[in-house]
């Protein structure tokens, strides 16, 4: 048996139990309310019971307006409805509210068809015409290795990368749907954008119908976090996916095929064809990586004590040093010959500077221990990435964007250290021109879709967001 739940951090993380009022939400998105007699409905992960009950609930309801039997009912219970939950406390918990619920109702004992096992490795006969659920949310660190193994082996979506242990529950609730069958998920949205959901992404693309967003709603009473309920259906094959964000009450209808790499829910990002990829006139970027910060960026303070040799300490910022007005500088072992990088031989740096190479000899085993580029020496950033292009003025953003985008300018000599730099492609779209755009409330409405949510209101993005943006051509 999987030994995630052994943990009981684990147990706390996944405990998230559905509040009543998104249990209605997400019952009435796949229309279970008519006809419910003789329909298959799935839980694998049920909990405290609080979408069964729901579920049992309507399914009575129903049956009772169309004259049924109590006996009759408490049959259907039986055949129709499954469920599934690994926690024995939960489990107990749940089939104990459900056989209160029946006697409310007065209606014979009843044979309920729920299990105390892992969803994950159970084998199933049945296919269903719903799956309703609130899956179980570990990231992948917190996954034991026998459960990565079999995770990997039997479901698609986690193949390659850093899966979610939520991703298996969803992609065993789509191979449980029968031909015509339906499944609605309340997840973390983060599955949208997240680069190691895109398998699950793939395969919940040709039938995804409907998608509700709540961003920065608590809809959990312990956790604020983004959360989103979907409606996939095996029946649908529009050509557009109905879109809303509740939090906004905002609602558009998106192209299916238009959703490639992060899902973007804008329709300003698809509009039409008279708008410019910023990535095409403007180059977004990471910035140095040294992978010791703490050999490399010195206080003004250390910087006036150490008197290091001047060519190769430089002014240096990042987001947060700019944010605080903190002076900071970084030792640049490099040269720049005619406007293009050149590296340093070991017999030049150490014969020319001598007084930079004994201050960073004091971190030489932490700089040789460093994952660096393997043509990287001992003395260089680790990474070699931004290097060619700081000798540019340029932009730079912080990857965490917290209410509005802030947006610094920098001169050619100054280097960034942390957060994402924007350099110019072409003499008629300016650093100024990228300035008014990424300070626009359009692309402040572009990162709330684009990004994912790390804390409160702040989101976290990418280069590649940057670079993806799209705006209305000059």
């Amino acid at each position: 048996m999987s030994k995630i739940f052994d943990i009981t951090e684990n147990k706390y993380k996944c405990q998230k139990f559905t509040p009543e009022n998104m249990v209605e939400i997400m019952l009435d998105l796949i229309d279970y309310s008519t006809d419910l007699m003789g329909k298959k409905v799935l839980e694998n992960s049920f909990g405290s019971g609080n979408i069964l009950k729901v579920v049992v609930k309507r399914y009575i309801d129903f049956c009772i307006s169309q004259g049924i039997s109590s006996a009759k009912i408490a049959e259907g219970l039986s055949e129709d409805i499954i469920g599934i939950e690994y926690d024995k406390t939960q489990f107990l918990k749940c089939k104990t509210a459900l056989n209160k619920i029946a006697a409310e109702y007065g209606l014979p004992s009843v044979k309920w068809n729920v299990h105390n096992s892992d969803a994950l490795r159970m084998k199933y006969d049945l296919k269903f015409d719903y799956v309703i659920g609130n899956p179980p949310y570990i990231s992948y660190i917190d996954i034991d290795d026998d459960s990565k193994k079999m995770i990997r082996s039997k479901f698609s979506s986690c193949k390659l990368g850093k899966f979610d242990y939520c991703y298996a529950f969803i992609e065993l609730g789509t191979l449980s749907l029968s031909e015509n069958g339906k499944m609605v998920q309340l997840v973390p949205s983060n599955i949208f954008k997240n680069v190691f959901a895109e398998n699950l992404r793939e395969l919940l693309k040709p039938h995804i119908s409907v998608i509700y967003e709540y961003p920065s709603q608590k809809i959990f009473e312990s956790t604020l976090t983004s959360t989103s309920v979907f409606l996939f259906d095996n029946a649908c094959n529009e050509q557009c996916i109905r879109y809303k964000n509740v939090t906004d009450n905002t609602e558009y209808n998106i192209s299916r095929n238009m959703l490639e790499g992060k899902w973007v829910f804008s329709n300003h990002y698809l509009s039409n064809d008279n708008q410019v990829r910023f990535g095409d006139v403007f180059n977004a970027a990471v910035t140095i990586a040294t992978l010791y910060n703490k050999a490399f960026v010195l206080s003004e303070e250390k910087k006036n004590e150490l008197g290091l040799e001047s060519e190769m300490v430089k002014p240096a910022v990042s987001p947060r040093s700019l944010r605080y007005r903190r002076n900071e500088y970084i030792i640049f072992p490099y040269m720049y010959v005619c406007g293009k990088l050149t590296h340093l031989t070991l017999e030049e740096f150490s014969g020319q500077y001598p007084l930079t190479e004994l201050y960073l000899q004091k971190y030489r085993k932490e700089l040789d221990n460093r994952n660096s580029d393997k043509s990287a020496l001992w003395f260089e950033y680790g990474r070699s990435q931004a290097l060619a292009h700081l000798n540019n003025c340029k932009l730079l953003m912080s990857t965490i964007v917290t209410d509005k985008v802030e947006v610094y300018n920098l001169d050619e000599n100054t280097i960034p250290y942390s957060g994402i730099y924007i350099t110019q492609l072409r003499e008629d779209y300016t650093l100024q021109c990228a300035e008014q755009i990424l300070r626009s409330k359009d692309f402040m409405d572009y990162v709330k879709r684009i990004g994912i949510p790390v804390s409160g209101t702040s989101i976290r993005i990418t280069c590649n967001d940057v670079n993806n943006f799209r705006f209305t051509r000059r």
